[in-house]
């Protein structure tokens, strides 16, 4: 029995001790430069979109399976966004919502992000967390 308490442990040890490695490879991206003008674009008025994302032990379960956050299921930088912007999960299912709403829309005109957390069980967010992101921008259309 303490042989088998032993070895169980020294396996818990070992897992939490192990570690992953992540290689990437990138190449050198050519220098492009755009000169775009205000009467090459035209603006919509001010729109705004909401997105709420609650995660249970920092997983999305009603998202795990659907990805509605560009064209590759990577963050915002898939969205075409004039302007800085936040870089999460619930901001990119924000912009998406955003884009959805304007069919005609080409780009994102310099959002502006409100961000709420609330983490119902204790205060640990830990645990469950409920984020909703609400962004107000203007939509842009190439003439």
């Amino acid at each position: 029995m303490k042989k088998t308490n032993k070895l169980l442990s020294i396996f818990i040890v070992a897992l939490v001790l192990s570690s992953c490695t992540t290689m990437n490879k990138t190449i050198k991206q050519p220098f492009s430069a755009v000169d775009i003008k205000m009467s090459d674009f035209s603006l919509s008025k001010q729109q705004s979109a909401k997105a709420t994302s609650v995660t249970i032990f920092g997983i999305d379960f009603e998202r795990l399976f659907v990805k509605k956050m560009g064209s590759d299921g990577a963050l915002a930088t898939s969205i075409p966004i004039v302007g800085q912007y936040l870089s999460d999960p619930t901001t990119s299912y924000a912009m998406y919502e955003l884009l959805a709403n304007d069919s005609g829309a080409d780009f994102i005109f310099y959002p502006r992000n409100e961000k709420k957390t609330t983490c119902p069980v204790i205060g640990i967010c830990l645990l469950t967390k409920i984020t909703t992101v609400t962004v107000n921008a203007r939509t842009g259309t190439f003439k």
